[in-house]
């Protein structure tokens, strides 16, 4: 590692070109992995089913209803 850091250039505009380039190169190969993992698994893979969806769906509202909120037991308890 200590021989890394002295390799690098002194000089302040030479290290921030330095880093523009690997940010840029960085960026560029992200986009590169996410292009990858959707020719892989196509858009298909990138949103929910819609029995996954609707199993969420009950969940959120087997929740609601097992701490009384909601708007159903709000009507339930004012009549």
């Amino acid at each position: 590692m200590a021989q890394a850091i002295d390799r690098l250039p002194d000089d302040p505009n030479e290290l921030k070109a330095m880093l523009l380039a690997e940010r840029a190169r960085n960026e560029r190969l992200v986009q590169i992995i996410k292009e990858m993992q959707r020719h892989r698994f196509g858009r298909r893979a990138e949103t929910l089913p819609e029995d996954l969806m609707l199993l969420a769906l009950e969940e959120v509202e087997q929740t609601e209803a097992g701490r009384g909120g909601g708007r159903g037991s709000q009507i339930r308890r004012r009549t």
